[in-house]
């Protein structure tokens, strides 16, 4: 396959896998999981990018897994709030290869479900069942199409899963903090019913943070930066855009930049822009955009402080406790 066909194929498959995503949702009856399944078909795919389809297949079968007493606990901020806790822990452990930063998408999945999610929290067994097909169908079908249409990957930019990163100290340490976040940021998005800006909140911390508090700190300006575009982008396609045309159309378009950027390894902040407008563009309507737009703002902002206090207290102790003239793991 030559490297100008790749890039085409690359747009044709996630595209091909979104609106597969949307059908499969619909021939379930569970069309208000249509976004859902869009954003764990994404996940699915930047997954098998970086570490190949046997571990995107375990990612997805996690999030399926996992989605049920996601949608359960969404009336709950307790039962959330420990679910979020433990989730945070075990992706924070993942460090220890380096597994964190690609399986982000999912956590935003799982936080998706929780805050916003397509099924009320008394959903029957049934309704409950469909929603775990449709993610496991999705994520099987999404891996498929990327190994008959991209058989090359993942390639030499493919993370060796045999590399370890971290210590197992640094790794709980890391997920500790990871965890201490949600227990600040769960509460406050359930209690206040903040559904989609509440899944911002969330997630900010799990997208900023990382196992040195030390560099975190470049992160939480990308994430800032990026937040900001991302907004910035959504406002000014809310301006321009025919109100006739689906938000559909825009978001499918950004997914299939986002995926392109992740899989180019591209500025954490052009990625973040591209992510943000993506998802807000598939949970909102023509109606209420800048509305959304505009709480995710405040979201995110709130997010970074908390993520920022914490890193705050956290390097101290970092510092103190790693040994002198250390500069790995």
């Amino acid at each position: 396959m030559t490297s100008r066909a790749r890039p085409v194929l690359l747009v044709l498959l996630v595209v091909i896998c979104l609106l597969l995503a949307e059908q499969i949702a619909r021939g379930l009856g569970i069309e208000r999981a249509g976004g859902i399944l869009c954003l764990a078909s994404l996940a699915t795919l930047v997954v098998g990018f970086k570490l190949g389809w046997q571990q995107a297949l375990v990612g997805v079968g996690s999030l399926s897994a996992l989605s049920v007493p996601a949608i359960l606990s969404q009336a709950n901020p307790v039962a959330a709030t420990v679910l979020m806790t433990l989730t945070a822990l075990f992706l924070g452990l993942s460090a220890r290869r380096q597994l964190q930063p690609v399986y982000w998408l999912m956590v935003v999945s799982l936080c998706l479900l929780i805050t916003n999610g397509p099924l009320p929290p008394s959903a029957s067994p049934s309704e409950l069942t469909r929603l775990v097909i449709g993610l496991l169908a999705t994520g099987g079908v999404s891996t498929l199409l990327q190994h008959l249409m991209l058989p090359a990957a993942p390639t030499a930019d493919a993370l060796s899963p045999q590399a370890i990163a971290h210590s197992w100290r640094r790794c709980l340490a890391y997920g500790l903090l990871l965890a201490s976040a949600a227990l600040f940021t769960t509460p406050i998005a359930l209690a206040h019913h903040w559904h989609t800006s509440g899944l911002w909140l969330i997630v900010t911390p799990f997208l900023v943070l990382k196992p040195f508090v030390r560099d975190s700190w470049r992160v939480a300006l990308h994430r800032s930066l990026g937040t900001l575009a991302g907004v910035a982008l959504v406002v000014a396609l809310a301006l321009g855009l025919p109100h006739t045309l689906p938000l559909q159309v825009p978001a499918i378009t950004l997914a299939v930049i986002t995926a392109a950027i992740a899989a180019r390894h591209g500025h954490p902040a052009v990625m973040i822009t591209a992510l943000t407008a993506t998802i807000v563009l598939f949970n909102s309507n023509n109606a209420d955009l800048l509305l959304m737009a505009d709480k995710r703002l405040q979201a995110c902002s709130l997010g970074i402080a908390i993520t920022l206090s914490l890193m705050a207290v956290a390097h101290p102790i970092e510092a103190r406790f790693r040994p002198a003239g250390a500069s790995g793991p």
